[in-house]
């Protein structure tokens, strides 16, 4: 099963982390995404530094992921749901997990935007963990 987990560093991103690693089996691989947020090059500075920070959170968890089939990417995308969901469609993934909040600016009562994105617009089982 290839099981794809959106990570922003969050407590609840890490929550989804630890869940999809004990639902996983031997052969099932994780694919762990940090979505960039696609802005104008102008400003090359603040690319690198949203790039740092990606790379920074998928790093803070290495110890956590030592052991199994991890891949960790960073992708680019102007809507982290809509990112999330296409790189979903190009591995063939056959679940995506996702916290129920992040790290956005606004917080939402029930549910995330990027959950609740993902919950309404994937075309395979996403597993929202609280």
């Amino acid at each position: 099963m290839k099981i794809v987990l959106g990570y922003d560093g969050s407590d609840n991103a890490k929550k989804a982390l630890l869940f999809a690693l004990q639902i996983m089996k031997e052969k099932d691989e994780l694919h762990l995404i940090s979505v960039v947020k696609e802005i104008p090059r102008s400003p090359e500075q603040v690319v690198l530094e949203n790039d740092k920070k990606a790379e920074d959170a998928l790093n803070s968890i290495k110890k956590e992921i030592e052991g199994y089939n991890v891949k960790t990417h960073i992708l680019e995308g102007a809507d982290v749901a809509s990112t999330i969901i296409e790189y979903c469609k190009k591995i063939e993934c056959d679940l995506i997990v996702t916290g129920s909040r992040g790290l956005t600016g606004v917080k939402r009562i029930v549910m995330g935007s990027v959950s609740n994105s993902l919950v309404s617009k994937s075309e395979v089982p996403v597993l929202v963990v609280k």
